[in-house]
């Protein structure tokens, strides 16, 4: 069955409104409850904007259905403000729900059944649950990859995506590296995934940033103190930027 989306993306929150089923373009009430989301998200109120995305899902789910791609894509939106807010027991079940959703009506070579990976990946590395990360982070990049080759005419556009989860499953990769104690095999990975996060979003990103303190963390633990403290400036000033 084809199903088409239009796709608007809000600063990390991904806003899909289909029109699947002849006129199944999204109600007034289902708009408004998106924008108080989309707009309290732009100003970081993440607390806030959860009852509106919960009155989101309950009328996606009652217009399109509770396994409609809208109403898994509300509920991903909905774990990402929960992950936001550290609430990670929260923002599993809302990612893994949206991730069973999705499976089911793209199949596994999509670009949101790789985000929804990814994102399940990123929640389990901030707990520190490097090898449940880790194999979601693998499964996005597969996904990926077959979504690059399967659309070539669009490879532009999912490049950057498919850059952006290499750069973070190797930066998890050489975490675990380093907590086992394969200190060269993560030394290589940490420097393969700072080449990729500074390429794929700037050398002034946090994301980079982040990159750069745990590799310091890494070299310390090797010995290499000049090294280290060379890493942590970068991060230092990075961070003191985007303040």
């Amino acid at each position: 069955m084809m199903i088409k989306v239009w796709l608007a993306f809000v600063i990390g929150l991904l806003v899909v409104f289909p029109s699947q089923y002849a006129s199944a373009e999204p109600s007034i009430e289902l708009r408004d409850a998106q924008i108080q989301v989309q707009d309290m998200f732009k100003r970081r109120l993440y607390v806030e904007a959860v009852p509106y995305a919960e009155e989101a899902i309950r009328i996606s789910a009652i217009e399109y259905g509770t396994e409609h791609p809208t109403t898994a894509t509300l509920m991903f939106n909905l774990g990402k403000l929960f992950y936001l807010q550290s609430r990670y027991e929260e923002a599993e079940p809302m990612y893994k729900r949206a991730l069973m959703i999705r499976e089911s009506v793209f199949g596994n070579a999509h670009p949101e059944v790789a985000a929804s990976y990814n994102s399940l990946g990123r929640l389990y590395d901030e707990q520190g649950q490097l090898i449940d990360a880790e194999s979601y982070y693998s499964r996005a990049l597969d996904v990926m990859t077959l979504v690059l080759a399967d659309n070539p005419h669009i490879i532009n556009s999912n490049s950057r995506t498919a850059s952006t989860y290499r750069a973070q499953a190797y930066h998890n990769r050489a975490r675990l590296f380093h907590q086992q104690g394969k200190y060269a095999d993560a030394d290589n990975l940490f420097g393969a995934a700072l080449v990729i996060m500074r390429s794929t979003f700037g050398e002034k990103h946090a994301e980079v940033a982040r990159g750069y303190e745990n590799y310091a963390m890494l070299l310390r633990d090797m010995g290499r103190i000049d090294e280290a403290k060379e890493k942590e400036g970068y991060a230092r000033t990075i961070r003191s930027r985007s303040r």
